[in-house]
């Protein structure tokens, strides 16, 4: 062996040696902040705080790739939860699918991952606390809002922590190395429809089989010496097959946005319910209309406001069936300069009106505009609930 390369390995040896030093040193420390979580009821869990880590380490790194270092914190977090408490994470499964990606990119590897068979399965889990967190999709840059997640924001008492933005992106994997072999095509409905002008340029006389997931897709494929699958290429190496073709989605850069729930808190409630005044608290056909009297319930003092976009707050309402009602709404907004990332409409189940469901963002010193925002907003609206205050990260 060169000794060049010799002397340069104890370098990193003794370097190797330190870093593991340092990881115990972490988690010994971790351990005593768990035990002062546990006298107060606290997950081991906090967003912001792993969220601020995160932009440390994006800002901080010089030579190593940034991607990676941002994952090696999220697995230093995982494995140092551990030690206080086993979290349950529930996804739209199975394994292998972008809910699952996005879930591991949260939560890193030492949770306990639970694959459910659809989005309100997953609402249910989460508000019954039989997962601590779930991670359903929000939005895709291509086919849009999920509604169904928009619906079940309004019905279960649940939260909003986090949101994440993943990169979409398809392969065709196959057990045969010679496309002009492949007779038959593996997938989701979805991910067809968004490879579709690929498999009419390249695969069109192929039979297109439909399955529950792009991972069941390739399990199938796996199994057919003439089969495809239209997959994340991840899944190649679960299923042992060869990457015929990466990145065939029509529309490149394509992300679909995950949010992470948790069951709310009983002081949570849509903008503080307060239902321990004795003031009546009316209804609207079923939906309740809140005395928004008292300050707005925020945590701006507890988290960590890093770049102007990393902060969201997302809310729902609804207005009266009048001319100008929306407008009346939105414009406080605008007056007290707060920024409008979205808005999505949904009709509400029970009332038959339209629910609006408006994501801002949050920066430091935000309180009060925001306070005074809500506050005019109150007097032209019929429902109102707040859904989380959560980081935002674009992995």
């Amino acid at each position: 062996m060169d000794e060049r390369i010799k002397k340069l390995r104890q370098k990193i040896d003794k370097i190797d040696a330190k870093i593991i030093n340092l990881l115990d040193t972490r988690a010994k420390i971790a351990k005593k902040i768990y035990e002062i979580k546990r006298q107060s009821n606290m997950t081991s869990f906090d967003p912001f705080r792993e969220h601020e880590k995160i932009i440390f380490v994006e800002q901080n790194i010089k030579v190593f790739p940034k991607s990676s270092a941002k994952h090696i914190f999220v697995e230093i977090f995982s494995g140092t939860r551990k030690l206080y408490e086993d979290i349950k994470v529930g996804f739209l499964g199975p394994e292998g699918s972008f809910s699952w990606e996005a879930a591991l990119k949260v939560f890193g590897q030492s949770c306990i991952f639970l694959p459910l068979t659809n989005i309100e399965d997953i609402f249910e889990a989460t508000e019954k606390f039989l997962c601590n967190y779930g991670v359903v999709p929000l939005e895709n840059s291509r086919d849009g809002i999920v509604g169904e997640t928009l619906d079940l924001l309004v019905e279960k008492k649940v939260k909003i922590v986090y949101e994440i933005s993943v990169p979409v992106s398809f392969s065709l994997l196959s057990m045969s190395d010679d496309i002009s072999k492949i007779k038959r095509i593996y997938s989701h409905q979805k991910a067809i429809a968004q490879c579709s002008r690929w498999i009419r340029e390249n695969l069109k006389n192929a039979e297109v089989i439909y399955t529950s997931s792009t991972s069941e897709g390739a399990r199938l494929a796996s199994e057919d010496p003439e089969g495809s699958a239209i997959s994340p290429e991840r899944l190649s190496q679960k299923y042992n097959l060869k990457v015929l073709f990466s990145n065939i989605q029509d529309s490149y850069g394509e992300r679909t946005e995950f949010i992470v729930i948790r069951k709310e808190d009983e002081y949570d409630n849509e903008y503080k319910e307060y239902r321990k005044e004795d003031k009546p608290v009316l209804k609207d056909k079923g939906r309740t209309i809140l005395n928004l009297n008292k300050q707005h319930y925020f945590e701006s003092d507890k988290i960590f406001f890093g770049r102007s976009s990393d902060i969201r707050e997302a809310f729902c309402f609804s207005v009266k069936d009048e001319p100008g009602a929306l407008y009346r709404v939105l414009e406080p907004l605008a007056q007290n300069k707060i920024n409008m990332k979205k808005i999505h409409s949904r009709p509400d189940k029970i009332t038959k009106r339209y629910n609006f469901f408006v994501e801002i963002e949050r920066k430091h010193g935000d309180d009060k505009k925001i306070q005074s925002a809500f506050e005019k907003i109150s007097k032209n609206i019929t429902f109102f609930k707040t859904l989380g205050v959560y980081a935002f990260r674009r992995d």
